[in-house]
């Protein structure tokens, strides 16, 4: 007779079994990574930008905006700007704050300017 017993079967059925669950689990992994490093690069363009705009266009660094919320391909980011001044030192302290949906803690840049 020609075929396979039952225990070759079941095993063959237990290997197939442990690579399709490593498969879905590697799946899974690469989904969650890719979410998160896009999330994190459109935060972290976001907080250069406003930073950029900040050092460099005075017009905007006191336009009183402190918040604000961008649309980058569909996804909604708010961000939030603080200006603290150090009269002693002559300079400023501009720090950035961006949050999204997916990211459990808000993505922070900071930068120092000097004031004449």
């Amino acid at each position: 007779m020609k075929g396979f017993t039952l225990i070759e079967v079941l095993v063959s059925l237990l290997i197939l079994s442990i690579v399709v669950a490593a498969g879905l689990s590697s799946i899974t992994f690469s989904t969650s990574s890719y979410t998160k490093l896009k999330d994190d690069f459109y935060s972290s363009t976001i907080a250069e930008n406003i930073l950029l705009l900040s050092f460099y266009d005075k017009n905007f660094l006191t336009n009183n905006v402190s918040s604000q919320s961008e649309i980058i391909m569909g996804e909604t980011y708010i961000w939030r700007r603080n200006i603290d001044v150090d009269k002693s030192l002559n300079s400023l302290a501009i720090s950035v704050e961006v949050s999204s949906d997916y990211q459990l803690n808000p993505f922070k840049l900071e930068i120092f300017k000097t004031i004449k």
